[in-house]
């Protein structure tokens, strides 16, 4: 939802200005996110230790839950022109658009977001790759990463925030050689943290800790504080200890959070996918026939209801739907329904 309101907030702002100021680093959305990620392959791979098999069935379980959506929500925007399918056919093999642009971005997908998907990808790739090495896994993997980030950094006697350096390296390389690449070796260390019982075993203490990191959190995504910005120091350790607060807490004492928030969290993937085409459908219906103060206001509630139904029909029919037929068609009947 920070993401979200992240792209929503120029038309909120122009009826509520402040919203500039409020969303303007929900992009830190991202960081959480790919610590998330990072989270979740420990998570479903620490007792997979089959090897190639292993390898095989991790990279299916992840192809078949990204592409298929991705690809058909990179559809709605793929344009009419070649050079428009160009880009579009990048996308669809997660390539970055343009290795001369800034980064961590190196040119936005067709789909804007889809980004973030391509570090996903080669995330996922060497989560793979790592599984060959079976109880090793973990370390083969943080070896992986962080070499391709470190080696590349000191060649070239770079500077700065190792996520806003550009090597002109091409393809993948340019992907699996960027600081976000940390990101998701954080979210392994958050989930072996979590999972490690002997650490703070007081109730009171952690709740000093989500208390603490929340407000940090806020701190940061309201725009205040150091290195602002996806993959630069406060973005990263405020996404790293708010996660971590929530996932020790909850693995230790256990936690209800409200129904609402789960059901966003079940379709969040679906909602990251079409919450532009929501708002491009507010913009033709609001714009053209109001100018007035609360235009934007309008607009903005017009998209979050019609991002709420869009997302709601994509993650039942393509997300899951799509996903589970793929799954029984390439994995072994045991394997097939697991949604990790």
């Amino acid at each position: 939802m920070l993401v979200v309101m992240f792209h929503f907030r120029t038309d909120l702002a122009l009826t509520f200005p402040v919203a500039d100021r409020a969303f303007g680093c929900g992009s830190i959305g991202v960081d959480l996110f790919f610590m998330i990620s990072g989270f979740i392959a420990y998570y479903v791979t620490h007792n997979e230790n089959n090897g190639l098999k292993s390898s095989r069935e991790f990279m299916i379980k992840r192809l078949c839950r990204i592409l298929p959506p991705y690809i058909i929500a990179t559809l709605f925007v793929a344009g009419k022109s070649w050079e428009a399918w160009q880009i579009t056919l990048q996308s669809f093999f997660f390539l970055p658009r343009d290795i001369t642009q800034i980064a961590p971005y190196f040119g936005y997908a067709k789909l804007n977001v889809g980004w973030t998907l391509n570090y996903e990808f080669v995330f996922y790739s060497l989560c793979a790759l790592a599984l060959i090495f079976k109880k090793i896994k973990f370390v083969a993997l943080t070896l992986f990463i962080t070499l391709l980030v470190a080696i590349p950094y000191h060649l070239n006697g770079s500077h700065g925030y190792l996520a806003s350096i550009n090597y002109g390296y091409p393809g993948y390389l340019s992907i699996a050689t960027n600081g976000m690449m940390l990101e998701f070796l954080a979210g392994i260390l958050v989930a072996r943290l979590t999972f490690n019982k002997r650490l703070i075993r007081s109730k009171n203490t952690w709740r000093f800790i989500i208390i603490s990191s929340s407000i940090y959190f806020a701190y940061v995504a309201t725009g205040f504080g150091a290195g602002l910005g996806n993959g630069r120091y406060g973005f990263a350790s405020a996404a790293f200890f708010l996660l971590l607060a929530f996932t020790g807490y909850e693995a230790r004492f256990g936690m209800t959070p409200p129904v609402f928030l789960t059901t966003i969290g079940t379709v969040s993937f679906s909602v990251y996918l079409m919450h532009k085409r929501g708002m491009s459908v507010a913009i033709k219906a609001v714009y053209p026939f109001y100018h007035g103060h609360y235009a934007g206001c309008f607009a903005t509630l017009i998209a979050l209801i019609l991002t709420a139904i869009f997302s709601s029909v994509f993650y039942k029919y393509v997300e899951v739907g799509l996903c589970t037929i793929l799954r029984r068609k390439l994995l072994p009947p045991k394997n097939s329904l697991t949604t990790g």
